[in-house]
Protein backbone atom coordinates (compact mmCIF):
# COMPACT_ATOMS: atom_id res chain seq x y z
CA UNK A 1 0.00 0.00 0.00
CA UNK A 2 2.85 2.45 1.21
CA UNK A 3 4.95 1.44 -2.11
CA UNK A 4 1.52 2.62 -4.22
CA UNK A 5 1.03 5.44 -2.12
CA UNK A 6 5.05 6.69 -3.32
CA UNK A 7 4.39 5.52 -6.81
CA UNK A 8 1.72 7.81 -7.69
CA UNK A 9 3.06 10.49 -5.34
CA UNK A 10 6.15 10.63 -7.40
CA UNK A 11 4.34 10.36 -10.73
CA UNK A 12 2.12 13.43 -9.61
CA UNK A 13 5.01 15.75 -9.36
CA UNK A 14 7.10 14.40 -12.66
CA UNK A 15 2.90 15.73 -14.61
CA UNK A 16 2.61 18.63 -12.39
CA UNK A 17 6.30 19.42 -13.65
CA UNK A 18 5.78 18.63 -17.00
CA UNK A 19 2.69 20.89 -18.11
CA UNK A 20 3.56 23.44 -15.36
CA UNK A 21 3.61 27.11 -16.49
CA UNK A 22 6.93 27.97 -15.35
CA UNK A 23 9.32 24.84 -17.26
CA UNK A 24 11.52 26.23 -19.53
CA UNK A 25 11.01 24.95 -22.85
CA UNK A 26 13.72 26.70 -24.87
CA UNK A 27 16.39 29.70 -24.64
CA UNK A 28 17.47 31.63 -27.68
CA UNK A 29 19.60 34.74 -27.08
CA UNK A 30 17.92 37.07 -24.46
CA UNK A 31 14.24 35.85 -24.56
CA UNK A 32 13.18 32.61 -22.57
CA UNK A 33 10.53 30.94 -24.16
CA UNK A 34 7.24 29.35 -21.96
CA UNK A 35 4.88 27.21 -22.44
CA UNK A 36 2.42 30.02 -23.86
CA UNK A 37 4.64 33.30 -23.53
CA UNK A 38 7.61 34.78 -24.29
CA UNK A 39 9.14 37.10 -21.63
CA UNK A 40 11.88 39.62 -21.96
CA UNK A 41 15.19 38.93 -19.72
CA UNK A 42 17.44 41.45 -19.76
CA UNK A 43 21.26 39.97 -20.11
CA UNK A 44 24.09 42.30 -18.55
CA UNK A 45 27.52 42.35 -20.44
CA UNK A 46 30.34 41.74 -17.71
CA UNK A 47 32.59 43.44 -20.83
CA UNK A 48 30.52 47.29 -20.24
CA UNK A 49 31.15 47.51 -16.40
CA UNK A 50 33.03 50.48 -15.61
CA UNK A 51 35.41 48.89 -13.08
CA UNK A 52 37.75 50.88 -13.47
CA UNK A 53 36.16 53.83 -12.22
CA UNK A 54 33.75 52.07 -9.88
CA UNK A 55 34.10 52.42 -5.70
CA UNK A 56 35.20 48.31 -5.99
CA UNK A 57 38.11 49.25 -7.74
CA UNK A 58 39.29 51.37 -4.55
CA UNK A 59 37.72 48.59 -1.76
CA UNK A 60 40.00 46.21 -4.34
CA UNK A 61 43.24 48.04 -4.17
CA UNK A 62 42.87 49.03 -0.71
CA UNK A 63 42.50 45.31 0.55
CA UNK A 64 45.26 44.00 -1.77
CA UNK A 65 48.05 46.48 -0.14
CA UNK A 66 46.79 46.22 2.99
CA UNK A 67 47.54 42.56 2.40
CA UNK A 68 50.98 43.19 0.93
CA UNK A 69 52.13 46.29 2.24
CA UNK A 70 54.87 44.24 3.45
CA UNK A 71 56.46 43.72 0.24
CA UNK A 72 57.81 47.45 0.30
CA UNK A 73 60.67 45.82 2.28
CA UNK A 74 62.14 43.32 0.16
CA UNK A 75 62.04 45.89 -2.71
CA UNK A 76 63.33 48.66 -1.42
CA UNK A 77 66.44 46.26 0.23
CA UNK A 78 66.89 45.35 -4.07
CA UNK A 79 66.48 48.92 -5.01
CA UNK A 80 69.12 50.38 -2.62
CA UNK A 81 71.23 47.16 -3.01
CA UNK A 82 71.58 47.65 -6.62
CA UNK A 83 71.78 51.33 -6.68
CA UNK A 84 74.86 51.10 -4.20
CA UNK A 85 75.76 47.90 -2.61
CA UNK A 86 74.07 44.86 -0.26
CA UNK A 87 75.75 45.96 2.48
CA UNK A 88 73.56 49.65 2.52
CA UNK A 89 70.60 47.55 1.22
CA UNK A 90 70.46 45.45 4.73
CA UNK A 91 70.92 48.64 6.55
CA UNK A 92 69.23 51.41 4.72
CA UNK A 93 66.83 49.41 2.53
CA UNK A 94 65.68 47.88 5.63
CA UNK A 95 64.82 51.26 7.50
CA UNK A 96 63.78 52.85 3.84
CA UNK A 97 61.62 49.81 3.24
CA UNK A 98 60.09 49.88 6.49
CA UNK A 99 59.18 53.63 6.85
CA UNK A 100 57.74 52.93 2.77
CA UNK A 101 55.33 49.98 3.97
CA UNK A 102 54.31 51.63 7.23
CA UNK A 103 53.15 54.21 4.32
CA UNK A 104 51.86 51.88 2.02
CA UNK A 105 49.76 50.71 4.70
CA UNK A 106 48.33 53.89 5.61
CA UNK A 107 47.27 54.76 1.79
CA UNK A 108 45.66 50.85 1.88
CA UNK A 109 43.16 52.04 4.85
CA UNK A 110 42.61 55.34 3.38
CA UNK A 111 41.73 53.18 0.26
CA UNK A 112 39.73 50.87 1.85
CA UNK A 113 37.41 53.44 4.55
CA UNK A 114 36.99 55.96 1.55
CA UNK A 115 36.42 53.11 -1.48
CA UNK A 116 32.83 55.10 -1.44
CA UNK A 117 34.15 58.50 -1.95
CA UNK A 118 35.46 59.59 -5.95
CA UNK A 119 37.80 59.48 -6.87
CA UNK A 120 37.92 55.57 -7.60
CA UNK A 121 40.61 55.57 -10.49
CA UNK A 122 43.78 57.65 -8.94
CA UNK A 123 45.81 55.57 -6.08
CA UNK A 124 47.21 57.65 -3.53
CA UNK A 125 50.78 55.97 -4.05
CA UNK A 126 52.40 54.47 -7.19
CA UNK A 127 52.79 52.36 -8.24
CA UNK A 128 49.46 51.41 -7.41
CA UNK A 129 49.65 47.75 -5.80
CA UNK A 130 53.13 47.29 -3.76
CA UNK A 131 53.13 43.61 -5.59
CA UNK A 132 53.85 45.21 -8.77
CA UNK A 133 56.61 47.75 -7.53
CA UNK A 134 58.18 44.20 -5.26
CA UNK A 135 58.29 42.37 -8.76
CA UNK A 136 60.03 45.38 -10.23
CA UNK A 137 62.92 45.32 -8.49
CA UNK A 138 63.62 42.00 -7.37
CA UNK A 139 63.33 41.80 -11.55
CA UNK A 140 65.66 44.60 -11.85
CA UNK A 141 68.23 43.06 -8.79
CA UNK A 142 68.54 39.61 -10.07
Amino acid sequence: MRKNILVILILVVIVSLVFSSNTYAEYEGDDYIYFGTIEKVSVIDADKIPYATSPLNKLNRGLINGASFWTELPAEVAKVSKEQNPAMGATVGVVQGTITGVVRGATALFDTFTFFIPPYDKPVMKPEYALNRCDDKMKELF
